[in-house]
């Protein structure tokens, strides 16, 4: 008997051994996944060549390029740098008016691959598209501005009857009307570089080995007290005259030109001193409503210093940028303070037009990062709380400042080599006629789109189809949503040697 369950104990054991390595060969055979990416997942993304309602067709590829790391829980899944695949799904462009109200597009991403060539389907929609005057519908289709929409064709409907019913007076009063208030080109037209914002509107399961480093380095311990300490004996709020305006948010260490160079790469443009020339383009765009991507900006102080430059960057109106002030740190020349925020709009106040800013400013701060990681330029970053005292807000504000209270600090490599952004230093405008097309374009405009008959038709056209649009159904980008930094605030601080 003694045998017997010696016997049937080594054949239990043989048994239990087989089942575990033929269950640990069938576990390895598999695919394993990664945690899934969740429907309604945040894509960021740059076209590679230009689109528009007259230049595209339904069918024609298109290609954009990730441009903010995608990560869950500190873990890159999706990296900066990987590609996006489709292409145009419905283009009309408005021609005379007629058959259409409104330009509009539509793209249609289906694949996303990833660095090392894995290419996976994905179905995303369209949210935004930045800094643009044209919106995005409910169902993802881009519409472009109404015909009527500029201070050209308002006046349009005045000079045009003036025209045909006594040409020796209306000649003039147009030509002057043609050189005060030139006609904003309807159609859509977004340059190489454009850059749009999609969400997943299904999950996506990517296999495991999609778990990328960070790109970049994280500061040690000892660096970031360092830093601490100098925002500690700097002001943190930038004013204009009297009136609290900016928060710091972003401290860059490098060489003004290191600095230069890497915001160029990723997109940003300097923004020109105000004169009476770069007054002129400003007004020129927004008669126009069209770019103007180093349009200038008003002057902050902070610690009584105006900012030393400013970047910029922006698509196809004036009406919304971003932007971040810079200013030197003081007795450093390689350390740079910056106001980081983003103007969304216009506004009406104290018998001028100025800018409405976000008042969500870690979206902007986030988007800093983001950008100048792509770069590669980038050689260590890391978020610094900052004492909340500092946070303190101006009772007098319409809209109080949003903030997690943390400040980006990035330091720069040599950045000899850096990688560009599809568009980076071309011009985002649209398209420019030459002078005699552009003066018979706008007589043709004028004449066609601008008569009394054409108006009323027009407006109310767009009217009912805008009252029979379907309500939003998909979740938009709101203020404050960030914009992939988790992957950063993941990067533990390296520890450093005691000092001896």
């Amino acid at each position: 008997m003694g045998e017997t369950s010696q016997l049937q104990k080594i054949v239990a054991t043989v048994f239990h051994t087989f089942c575990f390595f033929a269950s640990s060969t069938l576990l390895l055979s598999l695919p394993v996944l990664a945690q899934d990416l969740p429907a309604g997942t945040a894509l960021e993304a740059r076209l590679s060549s230009a689109t528009g309602s007259r230049i595209s067709h339904p069918g024609d590829p298109i290609e954009a390029t990730i441009i903010a790391p995608v990560s869950v829980r500190g873990r890159i899944i999706v990296p900066q740098g990987s590609r996006l695949f489709g292409s145009i799904a419905n283009a009309t462009a408005l021609g005379f008016g007629v058959k259409h109200s409104t330009a509009s597009i539509a793209y249609a991403f289906y694949t996303l691959q990833l660095p090392g060539g894995a290419a996976i389907p994905v179905h995303t929609q369209l949210v935004e598209v930045e800094t643009a005057k044209e919106h995005v519908d409910a169902l993802g289709t881009v519409r472009g501005i109404h015909p009527m929409a500029s201070l050209s064709s308002s006046l349009a409907v005045f000079t045009v009857p003036l025209l045909l019913v006594d040409p020796a007076v209306g000649a003039p009063v147009w030509c002057i009307k043609s050189l005060v208030a030139p006609p904003a080109n309807p159609e859509i037209h977004f340059a190489t570089g454009a850059e749009l914002i999609l969400r997943l509107t299904t999950a996506v399961a990517l296999p495991a080995n999609t778990d990328f480093r960070a790109p970049v380095e994280s500061f040690s311990r000892g660096d970031l007290a360092d830093i601490g300490r100098l925002l500690k004996n700097s002001a943190q709020r930038a004013y204009m005259g009297s009136r609290a305006s900016d928060l710091v948010n972003v401290l860059l260490i490098g060489s003004r030109t290191q600095v230069d160079q890497t915001f160029y790469a990723a997109g940003w443009l300097q923004a020109q001193r105000k004169s009476p020339l770069s007054l002129y383009r400003m007004y020129h765009a927004l008669t126009k409503r069209m770019g103007y991507p180093s349009a200038p900006m008003n002057s902050l102080t902070l610690n009584g210093v105006p900012s030393a430059f400013v970047h910029q960057k922006s698509l196809d109106t004036v009406e919304k940028r971003h932007h971040v002030r810079f200013w030197r740190y003081p007795g450093r020349s390689d350390i740079w303070l910056g106001a980081a925020a983003q103007d969304v709009g216009f506004r009406f106040k104290l018998a001028h037009w100025t800018h409405v800013t976000d008042p969500h400013i870690d979206r902007e701060r986030d988007k800093v990062v983001n950008d100048l990681a792509f770069t590669g330029c980038v050689e260590a970053a890391g978020l610094l709380p900052r004492a909340s005292a500092d946070l303190a807000q101006d009772p007098k504000a319409e809209h109080p400042i949003v903030t997690d209270g943390d400040v980006a600090v990035i330091r720069l490599n040599s950045c000899v080599h850096p990688k560009l952004m599809a568009g980076a230093g071309e011009m985002r405008a649209l398209h420019q006629r030459g002078r005699l097309a552009s003066t018979l374009a706008t007589f043709r405009d004028d004449l066609v789109r601008s008569n009394i008959v054409f108006t009323t038709y027009n407006t109310l056209t767009f009217v009912v189809k805008h009252k029979a649009e379907p309500a939003t159904t998909h979740a938009l980008l709101t203020n404050g949503e960030p914009r992939g930094l988790d992957w950063l605030t993941a990067i533990r601080p390296r520890k450093v040697a005691p000092r001896h």
